[in-house]
């Protein structure tokens, strides 16, 4: 039976290290996220990362986000990270930048696609609570705890998934509304890289960095 915790400044480390052991254990967790709660769980437990599908409703074939906890996690993970990706990261991470790398062969994970899609998407998020314990954990599969095809929940009372399929969920109260993270991925003719979605970080933005950074070519 999960209980909503109420997030101090008191119980920080206490709420941290039984999110860790709930992880370990294969469960999901609620937690949250810039401007919405997210279901986390290890990344390299499949039994796991279905149940976090399973809360979602999510069409099969899904894969989950992946929340690391310092850019440095990213080479292990992830082939084709070059100085231009590096750059980017160092610039705007933490923060609202998703980027989408092929995995590297030998990963033992399911995001819930089957290892069927050549890429996944990956970020570290500005979230004091969550980068504790990302910092902890290794990488976490992650989802908004809003149904699939729904906006993100900002008032974890909305997370609609029972007591018993949760192991615990930490309360921020209600988040700040904001915007999307923006999206890059490699392009798909050439070697550079493109916005696939522009949301908090301005093309502008990232053009300052990565002078070569474009959108899709319609």
């Amino acid at each position: 039976m999960s209980d909503i915790v109420k997030l101090t400044t008191r119980n920080k480390t206490a709420l941290r290290d039984r999110a860790l052991v709930a992880i370990l254990q294969g469960e999901v967790i609620v937690a949250a996220a810039e401007h919405g709660y997210l279901y986390l769980c290890d990344a390299f437990n499949p039994t796991a990362v279905s149940r976090l599908h399973q809360l979602r409703g999510d069409a099969p074939g899904t894969a989950a986000q992946v929340l690391i906890g310092k850019v440095s996690a990213v080479s292990g993970l992830a082939m084709d990270f070059d100085s231009d990706w590096q750059k980017v990261v160092n610039a705007f991470w933490p923060g609202l930048l998703t980027i989408q790398l092929p995995p590297q062969a030998a990963l033992n994970w399911d995001l819930g696609d089957g290892r069927a899609l050549p890429e996944f998407a990956i970020r570290v998020p500005q979230r004091d609570f969550l980068l504790s314990v990302l910092g902890r954990s290794g990488p976490l599969a992650v989802a908004s705890a809003s149904l699939a095809g729904q906006p993100p929940i900002r008032d974890i009372s909305e997370v609609s998934a029972a007591p018993s399929e949760v192991a615990v969920q930490i309360d921020e109260g209600v988040l700040a509304e904001g915007p999307a993270s923006t999206v890059l991925r490699r392009a798909r003719t050439g070697n550079g890289i493109e916005a696939s979605r522009i949301g908090a970080i301005s093309l502008e933005e990232l053009q300052a960095v990565v002078p070569t950074i474009s959108t899709p070519k319609p």
